[in-house]
């Protein structure tokens, strides 16, 4: 099943390069709680493709991160603690797997595999080139965790600092299964 957190701005990091193939970065505003979900499609590590439409009909997390980011490298174990959890089927009422997708918000595999190799983190990852999926949530900072219901409406947004716990972010989940 898809993993559908996504992570992105790192704690107190704004963007300094906000530049995405010689074109700026979309000035939008960072979603908030109410907004949907916007449209993307990733392609992740294993091979597998996350497209927003595979979220829809069941609570789904995305988490935008870099690898650069202190605070990113901080809060990733715990989303791989949720990731272990939804794999065991804790997070959902019918014990399937919880969609999480981690997108980079500018980090290739390359950039990625040495942290995950030392972090021991086995979660599937978007690598990204630029910021181009990464502008589509917000214009700066990560990390960023978004939880959203079973029709793409975000629920839960945390981005930057006061990150969440896995134990805090399965509580949110939690909630939207009731």
């Amino acid at each position: 099943m898809l993993a559908a957190l996504l992570m992105t701005a790192c704690g107190g990091c704004s963007a300094t390069d906000d530049k995405v193939d010689g074109d700026e970065v979309m000035d939008a505003d960072s979603l908030v709680v109410g907004d949907q979900l916007p449209a993307f499609e990733v392609t992740m590590n294993d091979g597998s493709v996350v497209r927003t439409a595979d979220l829809k009909g069941q609570p789904s997390v995305v988490v935008l991160f870099s690898v650069d980011c202190p605070d990113c490298r901080h809060e990733l174990p715990e989303v791989q603690k949720l990731w272990d959890r939804s794999r065991q089927g804790e997070l959902t009422g019918d014990g399937k797997p919880l969609p999480i997708v981690l997108i980079a918000r500018k980090n290739l595999t390359e950039d990625i595999e040495p942290f995950w190799k030392f972090a021991e983190l086995t979660m599937p990852y978007s690598p990204q080139p630029d910021r181009k999926v990464y502008s589509r949530f917000a214009p700066s900072r990560i990390p960023r965790i978004y939880i959203s219901d079973a029709s793409a409406t975000i629920r839960v947004a945390y981005a930057d600092t006061g990150m969440p716990t896995a134990e805090t972010l399965a509580e949110e989940i939690s909630r939207l299964n009731e």
